[in-house]
């Protein structure tokens, strides 16, 4: 079942939209600069983001009357 709240998915967009920030950020001081490191930094904030907010969202929907 889909969850269609929306104040999760507005949570669960925050949090992407942070963690793929962030994701630039490293990604820019650790990767190499500006075209590459930037881009591998933001895949990976917006594939951890989505893994864990979502993880977050289903143990709360479980837990959830």
């Amino acid at each position: 079942m889909p969850n269609v709240r929306k104040k999760d998915n507005l949570y669960q967009g925050l949090a992407v939209l942070g963690t793929t920030g962030v994701g630039c950020i490293i990604g820019l001081v650790w990767w190499g600069g500006w075209p590459m490191g930037v881009l591998v930094g933001a895949l990976a904030g917006l594939v951890v983001g989505g893994l864990v907010s979502g993880l977050v969202l289903m143990i709360v929907g479980l837990t959830r009357k």
